[in-house]
Protein backbone atom coordinates (compact mmCIF):
# COMPACT_ATOMS: atom_id res chain seq x y z
CA UNK A 1 0.00 0.00 0.00
CA UNK A 2 2.80 2.26 0.75
CA UNK A 3 4.61 1.15 -2.26
CA UNK A 4 1.78 2.56 -4.50
CA UNK A 5 0.59 5.61 -2.44
CA UNK A 6 4.41 6.56 -3.67
CA UNK A 7 4.57 5.89 -6.71
CA UNK A 8 1.36 8.29 -7.17
CA UNK A 9 3.04 10.60 -5.10
CA UNK A 10 6.03 10.85 -7.57
CA UNK A 11 3.95 10.02 -10.78
CA UNK A 12 2.07 13.68 -9.93
CA UNK A 13 5.00 15.45 -8.83
CA UNK A 14 6.92 14.41 -12.33
CA UNK A 15 3.64 15.87 -13.98
CA UNK A 16 3.62 19.17 -11.65
CA UNK A 17 7.77 19.56 -12.87
CA UNK A 18 6.74 18.99 -16.56
CA UNK A 19 4.29 21.29 -16.35
CA UNK A 20 6.17 24.15 -14.13
CA UNK A 21 8.00 25.93 -16.93
CA UNK A 22 5.36 26.88 -19.50
CA UNK A 23 2.64 27.78 -15.99
CA UNK A 24 5.54 30.28 -14.70
CA UNK A 25 5.95 31.34 -18.29
CA UNK A 26 2.12 32.45 -18.21
CA UNK A 27 1.50 34.24 -15.38
CA UNK A 28 1.97 37.80 -16.61
CA UNK A 29 0.71 39.43 -19.32
CA UNK A 30 1.88 42.97 -19.92
CA UNK A 31 -0.69 45.71 -19.64
CA UNK A 32 -1.66 48.16 -22.67
CA UNK A 33 -0.81 52.12 -22.15
CA UNK A 34 2.11 54.38 -20.60
CA UNK A 35 4.22 53.42 -17.67
CA UNK A 36 6.91 55.81 -15.95
CA UNK A 37 9.27 54.98 -13.91
CA UNK A 38 10.91 57.44 -10.78
CA UNK A 39 14.19 56.74 -9.07
CA UNK A 40 13.27 58.86 -6.12
CA UNK A 41 9.89 56.49 -5.35
CA UNK A 42 9.32 53.26 -3.52
CA UNK A 43 11.33 49.74 -5.31
CA UNK A 44 8.54 49.51 -7.08
CA UNK A 45 8.28 52.92 -8.70
CA UNK A 46 11.67 53.02 -9.32
CA UNK A 47 11.48 49.29 -11.03
CA UNK A 48 8.40 50.10 -12.90
CA UNK A 49 9.33 50.00 -16.54
CA UNK A 50 12.18 47.80 -15.60
CA UNK A 51 9.88 45.31 -13.72
CA UNK A 52 7.28 45.15 -16.61
CA UNK A 53 10.21 44.39 -19.00
CA UNK A 54 11.09 41.38 -17.07
CA UNK A 55 8.22 40.11 -16.50
CA UNK A 56 7.29 40.10 -20.50
CA UNK A 57 10.35 37.95 -20.69
CA UNK A 58 9.52 35.82 -18.23
CA UNK A 59 6.29 35.03 -19.33
CA UNK A 60 7.38 34.15 -22.97
CA UNK A 61 6.62 30.66 -23.81
CA UNK A 62 8.76 28.63 -25.89
CA UNK A 63 8.79 28.49 -29.55
CA UNK A 64 7.75 32.60 -29.34
CA UNK A 65 10.32 35.01 -29.87
CA UNK A 66 11.87 38.24 -27.64
CA UNK A 67 14.07 40.87 -29.81
CA UNK A 68 15.79 43.51 -27.75
CA UNK A 69 17.04 46.38 -28.81
CA UNK A 70 19.00 49.21 -26.38
CA UNK A 71 22.15 51.42 -26.56
CA UNK A 72 23.20 49.66 -23.02
CA UNK A 73 22.80 46.70 -21.65
CA UNK A 74 23.71 46.29 -17.89
CA UNK A 75 21.67 44.07 -15.85
CA UNK A 76 22.10 40.58 -14.35
CA UNK A 77 18.70 40.02 -13.70
CA UNK A 78 18.05 40.76 -17.14
CA UNK A 79 20.97 38.38 -18.72
CA UNK A 80 19.59 35.55 -16.17
CA UNK A 81 15.88 36.47 -17.78
CA UNK A 82 16.88 36.01 -21.01
CA UNK A 83 19.26 32.85 -20.52
CA UNK A 84 16.42 31.47 -18.43
CA UNK A 85 13.79 32.23 -21.16
CA UNK A 86 16.09 30.57 -24.46
CA UNK A 87 16.56 27.26 -21.92
CA UNK A 88 12.58 27.54 -22.16
CA UNK A 89 12.91 27.09 -26.04
CA UNK A 90 12.39 31.03 -26.68
CA UNK A 91 14.54 32.31 -29.72
CA UNK A 92 16.32 35.44 -28.30
CA UNK A 93 17.54 38.02 -30.15
CA UNK A 94 19.34 41.47 -28.68
CA UNK A 95 21.29 44.37 -30.44
CA UNK A 96 23.02 47.27 -28.40
CA UNK A 97 25.72 50.17 -29.31
CA UNK A 98 29.18 48.45 -29.42
CA UNK A 99 30.17 51.49 -27.28
CA UNK A 100 29.05 50.10 -24.17
CA UNK A 101 30.42 46.66 -25.24
CA UNK A 102 34.00 48.03 -25.81
CA UNK A 103 34.42 51.33 -23.93
CA UNK A 104 33.25 50.13 -20.44
CA UNK A 105 33.88 46.40 -18.47
CA UNK A 106 30.41 45.14 -19.06
CA UNK A 107 30.06 42.10 -17.70
CA UNK A 108 25.97 41.64 -18.20
CA UNK A 109 27.31 41.86 -21.98
CA UNK A 110 29.56 39.10 -21.87
CA UNK A 111 27.38 36.62 -20.17
CA UNK A 112 24.70 37.36 -22.33
CA UNK A 113 26.50 37.13 -25.77
CA UNK A 114 28.39 33.77 -24.21
CA UNK A 115 25.68 32.39 -22.82
CA UNK A 116 22.92 32.82 -25.93
CA UNK A 117 25.59 31.27 -28.00
CA UNK A 118 26.45 28.33 -25.94
CA UNK A 119 23.09 27.89 -25.79
CA UNK A 120 22.54 27.05 -29.13
CA UNK A 121 24.21 23.65 -29.38
CA UNK A 122 21.63 20.85 -30.52
CA UNK A 123 19.15 23.45 -31.92
CA UNK A 124 18.39 24.21 -35.77
CA UNK A 125 20.37 27.43 -37.10
CA UNK A 126 16.79 29.29 -37.51
CA UNK A 127 16.18 28.79 -34.22
CA UNK A 128 19.71 30.28 -33.11
CA UNK A 129 19.46 33.05 -30.51
CA UNK A 130 22.32 35.84 -30.08
CA UNK A 131 23.60 39.09 -28.77
CA UNK A 132 25.22 41.96 -31.33
CA UNK A 133 26.72 45.29 -31.47
CA UNK A 134 26.47 48.15 -34.11
CA UNK A 135 29.86 49.90 -34.49
CA UNK A 136 27.88 53.22 -35.25
CA UNK A 137 24.23 53.49 -35.97
CA UNK A 138 22.92 50.02 -37.35
CA UNK A 139 20.95 50.72 -40.24
CA UNK A 140 23.09 54.82 -41.08
CA UNK A 141 26.42 55.54 -41.29
CA UNK A 142 27.34 57.58 -38.41
CA UNK A 143 25.37 57.98 -35.04
CA UNK A 144 24.89 55.71 -32.75
CA UNK A 145 22.85 52.28 -31.98
CA UNK A 146 20.20 54.37 -29.83
CA UNK A 147 16.91 53.11 -29.81
CA UNK A 148 15.18 51.10 -27.24
CA UNK A 149 12.22 48.85 -28.12
CA UNK A 150 10.99 45.41 -26.48
CA UNK A 151 9.36 42.56 -28.68
CA UNK A 152 7.59 39.67 -27.76
CA UNK A 153 5.84 37.58 -30.35
CA UNK A 154 3.87 36.43 -27.12
CA UNK A 155 4.06 37.45 -23.56
CA UNK A 156 1.25 35.89 -20.94
CA UNK A 157 -1.69 36.49 -22.94
CA UNK A 158 -0.71 38.71 -25.28
CA UNK A 159 0.74 38.73 -28.30
CA UNK A 160 2.49 41.26 -30.57
CA UNK A 161 4.07 43.03 -27.93
CA UNK A 162 5.93 46.43 -28.00
CA UNK A 163 7.10 48.71 -25.72
CA UNK A 164 9.21 51.65 -26.42
CA UNK A 165 10.40 54.55 -24.89
CA UNK A 166 13.35 56.10 -23.52
CA UNK A 167 14.49 53.27 -21.10
CA UNK A 168 17.40 51.25 -21.73
CA UNK A 169 17.84 47.79 -19.91
CA UNK A 170 19.86 48.70 -17.35
CA UNK A 171 19.88 49.42 -13.95
CA UNK A 172 20.91 52.94 -14.03
CA UNK A 173 17.56 53.38 -16.16
CA UNK A 174 15.79 52.67 -12.38
CA UNK A 175 18.18 54.12 -10.03
CA UNK A 176 19.25 57.00 -11.58
CA UNK A 177 16.77 58.22 -14.55
CA UNK A 178 13.25 59.21 -14.75
CA UNK A 179 12.08 57.31 -18.22
CA UNK A 180 8.84 56.66 -20.22
CA UNK A 181 7.34 53.65 -22.33
CA UNK A 182 3.89 52.94 -24.26
CA UNK A 183 3.01 49.45 -24.52
CA UNK A 184 1.39 47.73 -27.24
CA UNK A 185 -0.11 44.87 -27.65
CA UNK A 186 -2.19 42.90 -30.89
CA UNK A 187 -1.58 45.21 -33.08
CA UNK A 188 0.26 43.20 -36.12
CA UNK A 189 0.68 45.91 -39.00
CA UNK A 190 2.91 47.78 -35.76
CA UNK A 191 4.65 45.13 -34.53
CA UNK A 192 5.45 44.21 -38.05
CA UNK A 193 6.95 47.37 -38.89
CA UNK A 194 9.09 47.24 -35.56
CA UNK A 195 10.32 43.57 -36.37
CA UNK A 196 11.04 44.69 -40.05
CA UNK A 197 13.20 47.72 -38.51
CA UNK A 198 14.61 45.45 -36.56
CA UNK A 199 16.09 42.77 -38.98
CA UNK A 200 17.32 46.04 -40.98
CA UNK A 201 19.68 46.87 -38.02
CA UNK A 202 21.01 43.05 -36.94
CA UNK A 203 22.62 43.40 -39.95
CA UNK A 204 24.43 46.93 -39.35
CA UNK A 205 25.09 47.97 -42.48
CA UNK A 206 23.73 50.85 -43.95
CA UNK A 207 20.49 50.58 -46.01
CA UNK A 208 19.50 52.97 -48.72
CA UNK A 209 16.25 54.78 -47.02
CA UNK A 210 16.94 54.49 -43.18
CA UNK A 211 13.98 57.00 -42.68
CA UNK A 212 10.86 55.35 -42.34
CA UNK A 213 7.11 55.59 -40.91
CA UNK A 214 4.28 53.80 -40.07
CA UNK A 215 0.89 55.81 -40.37
CA UNK A 216 -1.67 53.98 -38.39
CA UNK A 217 -4.37 57.34 -37.52
CA UNK A 218 -3.99 58.39 -34.48
CA UNK A 219 -0.78 56.80 -34.02
CA UNK A 220 2.43 57.40 -35.72
CA UNK A 221 5.64 55.58 -35.83
CA UNK A 222 9.10 56.90 -36.94
CA UNK A 223 12.41 54.93 -37.04
CA UNK A 224 15.95 57.84 -38.02
CA UNK A 225 18.71 58.45 -39.36
CA UNK A 226 16.54 61.43 -41.64
CA UNK A 227 18.72 63.25 -42.86
CA UNK A 228 16.10 65.01 -44.71
CA UNK A 229 12.51 65.21 -42.65
CA UNK A 230 12.09 65.53 -39.15
CA UNK A 231 9.06 64.29 -37.61
CA UNK A 232 9.69 67.12 -34.65
CA UNK A 233 10.04 69.91 -36.53
CA UNK A 234 6.90 68.59 -38.93
CA UNK A 235 4.82 68.60 -35.24
CA UNK A 236 6.17 71.66 -34.32
CA UNK A 237 4.92 73.21 -37.54
CA UNK A 238 1.44 72.53 -36.94
CA UNK A 239 1.06 74.40 -33.90
CA UNK A 240 -0.73 77.39 -33.63
CA UNK A 241 -0.51 79.58 -30.41
CA UNK A 242 -4.05 81.47 -30.73
CA UNK A 243 -7.61 80.46 -30.44
CA UNK A 244 -7.25 76.90 -28.10
CA UNK A 245 -10.54 75.46 -27.80
CA UNK A 246 -9.66 73.05 -24.98
CA UNK A 247 -7.45 75.69 -22.60
CA UNK A 248 -8.56 78.40 -20.29
CA UNK A 249 -5.80 80.96 -21.23
CA UNK A 250 -7.12 79.79 -25.09
CA UNK A 251 -3.63 79.72 -25.64
CA UNK A 252 -2.48 76.54 -27.20
CA UNK A 253 0.16 74.11 -24.33
CA UNK A 254 3.58 72.56 -25.06
CA UNK A 255 5.13 71.07 -22.30
CA UNK A 256 8.74 69.65 -23.78
CA UNK A 257 11.26 67.37 -21.96
CA UNK A 258 13.70 66.49 -24.47
CA UNK A 259 16.97 65.55 -21.94
CA UNK A 260 19.95 66.76 -24.09
CA UNK A 261 18.99 70.14 -26.43
CA UNK A 262 22.31 71.24 -28.32
CA UNK A 263 23.98 70.92 -31.87
CA UNK A 264 22.88 72.18 -35.20
CA UNK A 265 19.16 70.71 -34.45
CA UNK A 266 18.60 71.36 -31.08
CA UNK A 267 19.34 74.99 -32.16
CA UNK A 268 16.63 74.91 -35.02
CA UNK A 269 14.05 73.16 -32.85
CA UNK A 270 14.72 75.42 -30.07
CA UNK A 271 14.45 79.18 -32.44
CA UNK A 272 11.21 77.18 -33.43
CA UNK A 273 9.90 76.65 -29.44
CA UNK A 274 11.44 80.55 -28.79
CA UNK A 275 9.13 81.84 -31.80
CA UNK A 276 5.98 80.10 -30.72
CA UNK A 277 6.59 81.25 -26.61
CA UNK A 278 6.80 84.88 -28.80
CA UNK A 279 3.82 84.05 -30.63
CA UNK A 280 1.75 83.61 -27.15
CA UNK A 281 1.68 79.70 -26.70
CA UNK A 282 2.49 78.39 -23.21
CA UNK A 283 5.70 76.85 -23.24
CA UNK A 284 7.87 75.11 -20.79
CA UNK A 285 11.04 72.89 -21.21
CA UNK A 286 12.31 70.78 -18.60
CA UNK A 287 16.23 69.17 -19.79
CA UNK A 288 18.98 67.53 -18.49
CA UNK A 289 21.57 68.63 -21.22
CA UNK A 290 21.89 71.68 -23.29
CA UNK A 291 24.01 73.60 -25.78
CA UNK A 292 25.02 76.91 -24.17
CA UNK A 293 24.45 78.47 -27.03
CA UNK A 294 20.99 77.05 -27.32
CA UNK A 295 20.56 78.34 -23.93
CA UNK A 296 21.71 81.95 -24.53
CA UNK A 297 18.91 81.83 -27.27
CA UNK A 298 15.96 80.69 -25.69
CA UNK A 299 16.95 82.95 -22.79
CA UNK A 300 16.78 85.92 -24.88
CA UNK A 301 13.95 87.84 -24.43
CA UNK A 302 11.58 88.94 -27.18
CA UNK A 303 8.31 90.81 -27.41
CA UNK A 304 6.96 88.91 -24.28
CA UNK A 305 9.63 90.34 -22.36
CA UNK A 306 11.82 87.56 -21.28
CA UNK A 307 13.09 84.36 -22.51
CA UNK A 308 11.38 80.54 -22.53
CA UNK A 309 10.77 79.32 -19.22
CA UNK A 310 13.28 76.32 -18.28
CA UNK A 311 14.12 74.18 -15.78
CA UNK A 312 17.17 72.19 -15.31
CA UNK A 313 15.67 68.62 -14.34
CA UNK A 314 18.76 67.64 -12.74
CA UNK A 315 20.02 65.95 -9.25
CA UNK A 316 23.28 66.53 -6.98
CA UNK A 317 22.70 64.06 -4.20
CA UNK A 318 26.00 64.07 -2.35
CA UNK A 319 27.33 67.71 -3.40
CA UNK A 320 30.30 66.40 -5.49
CA UNK A 321 29.43 68.71 -8.26
CA UNK A 322 28.30 65.60 -10.05
CA UNK A 323 24.93 65.02 -11.05
CA UNK A 324 23.21 61.47 -9.83
CA UNK A 325 20.11 61.38 -11.06
CA UNK A 326 18.38 63.49 -14.02
CA UNK A 327 15.16 63.38 -16.88
CA UNK A 328 15.89 60.58 -19.28
CA UNK A 329 12.48 61.26 -21.26
CA UNK A 330 12.86 61.96 -24.71
CA UNK A 331 8.66 63.39 -24.67
CA UNK A 332 6.40 66.76 -25.81
CA UNK A 333 2.79 67.24 -24.69
CA UNK A 334 0.70 69.56 -27.41
CA UNK A 335 -2.83 71.09 -26.17
CA UNK A 336 -4.74 73.20 -27.98
CA UNK A 337 -4.62 74.75 -31.45
CA UNK A 338 -2.71 72.15 -33.54
CA UNK A 339 -3.48 71.98 -37.39
CA UNK A 340 -6.88 72.11 -38.28
CA UNK A 341 -8.18 71.38 -34.94
CA UNK A 342 -8.44 73.87 -32.07
CA UNK A 343 -8.90 71.20 -29.50
CA UNK A 344 -6.09 68.90 -30.36
CA UNK A 345 -4.33 66.56 -27.79
CA UNK A 346 -0.75 64.99 -29.05
CA UNK A 347 2.27 63.74 -27.25
CA UNK A 348 5.46 63.07 -28.76
CA UNK A 349 7.65 59.87 -27.07
CA UNK A 350 10.84 57.58 -27.89
CA UNK A 351 14.63 57.71 -28.04
CA UNK A 352 15.64 60.69 -29.51
CA UNK A 353 16.92 63.43 -28.27
CA UNK A 354 16.65 66.97 -29.89
CA UNK A 355 20.28 67.21 -31.31
CA UNK A 356 22.16 66.61 -34.38
CA UNK A 357 23.99 63.37 -32.75
CA UNK A 358 19.97 62.02 -32.84
CA UNK A 359 19.12 62.65 -35.85
CA UNK A 360 22.50 60.65 -37.21
CA UNK A 361 21.54 57.55 -35.47
CA UNK A 362 19.44 55.15 -34.99
CA UNK A 363 16.00 56.12 -32.85
CA UNK A 364 12.61 55.39 -32.50
CA UNK A 365 9.64 58.16 -31.85
CA UNK A 366 6.00 58.48 -31.73
CA UNK A 367 3.70 60.76 -32.37
CA UNK A 368 0.24 60.21 -30.96
CA UNK A 369 -2.96 61.93 -31.60
CA UNK A 370 -4.86 60.77 -28.24
CA UNK A 371 -6.62 62.65 -25.74
CA UNK A 372 -6.25 60.32 -22.40
CA UNK A 373 -2.31 59.59 -23.74
CA UNK A 374 -1.56 62.92 -23.66
CA UNK A 375 -3.39 64.47 -20.27
CA UNK A 376 -1.25 61.48 -18.65
CA UNK A 377 1.88 62.82 -20.23
CA UNK A 378 0.88 66.75 -18.88
CA UNK A 379 0.50 65.66 -15.83
CA UNK A 380 3.58 63.57 -15.14
CA UNK A 381 5.26 66.25 -16.96
CA UNK A 382 3.37 69.44 -14.91
CA UNK A 383 4.39 67.65 -11.50
CA UNK A 384 8.07 66.90 -12.24
CA UNK A 385 8.48 70.38 -13.54
CA UNK A 386 7.52 71.77 -10.42
CA UNK A 387 8.70 69.21 -8.19
CA UNK A 388 10.91 71.31 -5.03
CA UNK A 389 13.67 68.30 -5.84
CA UNK A 390 15.44 69.71 -8.76
CA UNK A 391 16.84 72.61 -7.85
CA UNK A 392 16.90 76.10 -9.76
CA UNK A 393 19.76 76.57 -12.38
CA UNK A 394 22.73 77.63 -10.18
CA UNK A 395 24.29 81.25 -11.86
CA UNK A 396 26.97 81.43 -9.87
CA UNK A 397 29.01 78.40 -10.88
CA UNK A 398 29.31 80.18 -14.47
CA UNK A 399 33.00 80.20 -14.90
CA UNK A 400 34.07 83.57 -16.08
CA UNK A 401 37.73 81.54 -17.19
CA UNK A 402 36.13 79.53 -19.94
CA UNK A 403 36.95 80.54 -23.16
CA UNK A 404 34.33 81.79 -25.94
CA UNK A 405 35.73 78.87 -28.41
CA UNK A 406 34.50 76.58 -26.04
CA UNK A 407 31.53 78.61 -25.79
CA UNK A 408 30.66 78.65 -29.28
CA UNK A 409 31.75 75.15 -29.62
CA UNK A 410 28.55 74.21 -27.29
CA UNK A 411 30.87 72.53 -25.21
CA UNK A 412 29.50 74.49 -22.17
CA UNK A 413 25.83 73.30 -20.42
CA UNK A 414 24.52 76.15 -18.51
CA UNK A 415 27.83 77.48 -17.96
CA UNK A 416 29.56 74.19 -17.00
CA UNK A 417 31.98 72.75 -19.58
CA UNK A 418 31.35 68.68 -20.37
CA UNK A 419 33.22 66.10 -22.19
CA UNK A 420 37.01 67.93 -22.17
CA UNK A 421 37.36 69.78 -19.81
CA UNK A 422 35.88 70.23 -16.25
CA UNK A 423 35.48 72.52 -14.25
CA UNK A 424 37.36 72.62 -11.13
CA UNK A 425 38.10 69.22 -11.50
CA UNK A 426 34.65 67.96 -11.91
CA UNK A 427 33.07 67.23 -14.61
CA UNK A 428 29.02 67.29 -13.64
CA UNK A 429 27.82 65.06 -16.38
CA UNK A 430 30.50 62.43 -15.43
CA UNK A 431 27.21 60.16 -14.84
CA UNK A 432 25.01 61.35 -17.08
CA UNK A 433 24.68 59.57 -20.82
CA UNK A 434 25.15 62.50 -22.97
CA UNK A 435 22.98 61.45 -26.00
Amino acid sequence: MFFRRAVVVVTIAVIAASFQVPAEAGRYTPRPGVTYNSPVGSPAQKDKIYDKILRSIRSTPRRHDIRIMSWNIQSRAAVRSLLRAQRRGVRVRVLMSRSNAAAIDNTSWARLRRGLKNGNANRRESRHSWARTCSSSCRGRSGAAHAKYFLFSRSGRARQVVIHGSANLTEASTNNQWNDVLTTVNREARYRFFVSVFHQMAKDRPVPSPYTALNQGRDRFFFFPGPDRDPVMALLNKVRCRGAANTKSHRTRLLIAPDVLREERGMRLGRKVWRLWQNGCDVRIGYTVMGVTVGRMLRRPGQRGRGVPMRHLVQDLNGDGMFDRYFHLKAMSIKGHVGLDRSNWVTLNGSSNWSSRAYRSDENLGVHWRKGMTRRYERHLDYWFSWPGFAQNDRARMSASMSQAAIDEGRMVDGLLFGTGPINGVDPYANVDMD
